[in-house]
């Protein structure tokens, strides 16, 4: 039997922070870059410059890019046409 992983945003933002990634967040049609500094499951804190920081709440945000290779790369087996 598989298993599945929901990989959420939260997840992944946590992951970023964890591995000290950049991130890109989508916020009313705006992207924020830097580094995730802190998040809580309500919102995150973006560190945006030496001198600037971001804080978005976590329902606000539309989309999480990581700048990072996908932590689960597995290849779907192709069906075979008698196994329909």
């Amino acid at each position: 039997m598989e298993t599945s992983t929901i990989y959420s945003m939260g997840t992944a933002l946590d992951r970023a922070q964890a591995n000290g990634l950049a991130v890109e967040i989508l916020v009313g049609g705006a992207w924020i870059s830097g580094r995730v500094v802190a998040t809580d499951g309500h919102g995150v804190v973006l560190e945006t410059s030496e001198q600037e920081h971001a804080v978005a709440r976590m329902e606000a945000i539309n989309a999480v890019r990581v700048h990072s290779r996908a932590p689960v790369r597995r290849t779907v087996p192709a069906q075979q046409p008698w196994a329909m």
